[in-house]
């Protein structure tokens, strides 16, 4: 019974976690405001993509491996139990 309570809080923990970063738009933004410093722009947006999309993807890699092992988790617990229950 433990088990089950573990993980089903492991379970609501994680999805706190991933709705903790669905929140609202963050006020005001930063600009440079020193002119003498020329940058492309568009080179620094593309890099920028690049990196909200390679981060994007390692989190979704990371969900999903704590999501199989909270599956597997829970799978264990269940069949535990059921064991328990036909003694």
């Amino acid at each position: 019974m433990k088990k089950a309570i573990i993980v089903m809080l492991l379970g609501t923990l994680l999805i706190c976690t991933f709705f903790a970063g669905c929140g609202k738009a963050e006020d005001g933004m930063v600009s440079d405001t020193n002119t003498s410093t020329t940058r492309n722009t568009s080179t620094t947006n593309n890099t920028t993509d690049n990196m909200m999309t390679d981060a994007s993807e390692g989190i979704s890699s990371v969900i999903s491996e704590v999501s199989s092992d909270i599956s597997d988790a829970v799978s264990d617990v269940t069949s535990n139990v059921t064991d328990t229950t036909k003694r």
